[in-house]
């Protein structure tokens, strides 16, 4: 799955970092606050809303004994106009008729019900939603008047006032909460500022080392913080881990400059003895591949001298001396095709033309060790795009691996299965090959490193360690991919994924 990646600034991470924090925390503690507040103030109200009936409630027990129900609205009249929170205040007798109410307009019968009394309970509260009334919010207070004997008092107070000081109180935590989120931010800029300078000093730095110039000029090295706000000179300073990062960065180029030398030294040397084995290799077989038709030409040439008149048979034998000739010419060709320095352009091939170049120039070991190759490679295979000489350079490698295991194996196992398979298959846009063996195999602990230079598994004095080394760098050049399956003492098998040659397959 391909990671997506994008830029961005150290100051919009810990800016974004800080508005997350704030913003959750905030959000948290405003829940919290909104509804602590809402709680405090509910429980307030409802003491106030308790106290008001209960004072009604005493004040009218004599009006209500007396019946005297203008005195009782007077009373009740006069208390809502003190405390503009009051929304109402009625009264009922025993039997829950309304005798005096507040309202202006005809009363809302459906209030009679929604809060009722149970026996010897001393009081009741319940918030109500008054639709009648614009949907307002009321807190309804019941009371008895004489323990309930000659009626209830109901009081219901407006629940505005506390969710409008809820409201605020929320709006001046939030009022806090973008105040750190400023504070916050310009420390961000800050710090961003104080950390990133350094870090684009260092970068610079990175940049502009070229290492073909390592050793032909002097290393930069790397200074920061010496000076504050690039002016004044600080006399001291509390390091911390961008100055650790700083003097290892130091390090690191001097022991860079250092390694490169040392590895230009050696290069030549290490080149010159992975030319010479694989030299060795391709001589050897170059030298089986001509000796059987030189020795045939021999042959030929010795039975036409003992017989120059016997035309028929001089014939046959010409042109067996013929394809003698085709085959060391062949040869020879495919030799030099393979050691001749080609350019890095990349071509429309066939990975069957590739196989077999390979094939001929390792058939002189596959004789000598009997081991049988199959080529399940189908004629139509469609056209990859690469190098021929790095890619014949690949298959010549992993088929020298492949000997060289099954070889070993023989020398434990001399009646083991000595055999080479080829398939190939296309999928999306590459050309997937296997080559599987049936040599020792490769260690499951060991198959993480075979791709390190100078790592090898053969014998001592049998291999340089940078074969598959070389053949991952051509793979990785081709934008293809190569990667090894094994058991030990059953076999590897190489899988191969080259791109396909889309031009070829492209609509006209």
């Amino acid at each position: 799955m391909k990671t997506f990646r994008f830029r961005l600034p150290l100051f919009w991470k810990f800016s974004i970092a800080i508005i997350t924090i704030v913003l959750i925390f905030g959000s948290i503690n405003s829940i919290l606050i909104y509804n602590n507040v809402q709680t405090a103030l509910q429980a307030e109200t409802e003491k106030r809303a308790l106290f008001i009936a209960r004072s009604i409630s005493n004040q009218i027990t004599s009006h209500i004994l007396f019946e005297d129900f203008i005195s009782l609205q007077n009373t009740i009249n006069s208390i809502k106009e003190i405390d503009e929170n009051i929304f109402y205040i009625f009264i009922t007798d025993n039997k829950n008729n309304v005798l005096v109410h507040t309202f202006t307009n005809e009363f809302p019968l459906t209030l009679i019900e929604t809060n009722s009394l149970k026996e010897n309970q001393s009081f009741n509260t319940q918030l109500l939603l008054l639709k009648d009334f614009n949907n307002e919010v009321i807190l309804d207070v019941a009371t008895p008047i004489l323990d309930g004997k000659i009626g209830t008092v109901r009081v219901g107070l407006k629940e505005t006032s506390i969710i409008a000081d809820v409201q605020k109180t929320v709006n001046i935590f939030w009022i806090m909460v973008a105040a750190f989120l400023s504070v916050g931010i310009i420390g961000a800029l800050i710090f961003a500022k104080f950390i990133t300078k350094p870090i684009i000093t260092i970068q610079n730095v990175a940049d502009n080392i070229e290492l073909d110039q390592i050793g032909k000029k002097e290393i930069p090295q790397i200074k920061i913080r010496d000076k504050f706000l690039n002016r004044i000179k600080m006399l001291f300073r509390a390091e911390d881990e961008i100055d650790i990062l700083a003097d290892k960065f130091n390090q690191m180029i001097l022991r860079l400059d250092k390694a490169y030398r040392d590895l230009q030294n050696a290069q030549s040397t290490i080149i010159q003895s992975e030319k010479l084995a694989t030299v060795g290799t391709l001589t050897a077989g170059l030298a089986h591949e001509i000796n059987n038709p030189v020795a045939g030409l021999q042959n030929c040439i010795r039975r036409i001298q003992n017989d120059p008149s016997n035309l028929e048979q001089n014939i046959k034998y010409i042109k067996m001396m013929e394809t003698a000739v085709d085959k060391i010419e062949r040869v020879v060709g495919n030799l030099l095709n393979f050691t001749r320095k080609q350019s890095g352009d990349f071509i429309s091939l066939s990975i069957n033309e590739i196989v077999e170049n390979s094939l001929l120039l390792v058939s002189h070991r596959l004789e000598k060790l009997r081991i049988s190759i199959t080529n399940n490679l189908s004629a139509d295979l469609p056209k990859i795009k690469g190098n021929k000489n790095q890619l014949e350079q690949v298959f010549l490698n992993l088929l020298i691996n492949a000997i060289d295991s099954i070889e070993e194996k023989n020398q434990f196992d001399p009646d083991c299965e000595k055999r080479i398979v080829f398939f190939a298959r296309k999928e999306n846009d590459f050309l997937i090959v296997n080559i599987q063996d049936t040599g020792k195999g490769i260690p499951k602990n060991l198959l993480e490193k075979i791709f390190d230079p100078f790592f090898t598994t053969k014998s001592p004095g049998k291999g340089t360690g940078l074969g598959l080394s070389v053949v991952y760098n051509i793979i990785e050049t081709h934008n293809g991919k190569i990667y090894f399956e094994s058991e030990e003492g059953k076999g590897t098998t190489v899988n191969l994924y080259l791109p396909i040659d889309n031009k070829l397959s492209a609509p006209l």
